[in-house]
């Protein structure tokens, strides 16, 4: 009897790529996000800040997914 070892979930080059350009892009504007949310409302600025890196990281992976399937 034979088994197929592999592994059932893989991730593709272009989801690594956009995973990569989604992780940068929240570590990048983390601080900065932190900083603007900080000076509008100080009580939520964790919160805030959160969300709007988050958002931006879901743009960059959305963006880097379609970037990185448009290349050879």
């Amino acid at each position: 009897m034979t088994s197929n070892s592999e592994p059932k979930a893989r991730r593709t080059k272009d989801q690594a790529g956009a995973l990569l350009a989604a992780t940068t892009a929240f570590l990048f504007i983390s601080d900065p996000a932190h900083e603007a949310a900080n000076h509008l409302h100080y009580e939520y600025a964790h919160v805030g800040a959160a969300l709007v890196s988050l958002a931006l990281a879901l743009l960059a992976y959305w963006v880097g997914l379609r970037a990185m399937r448009k290349l050879p």
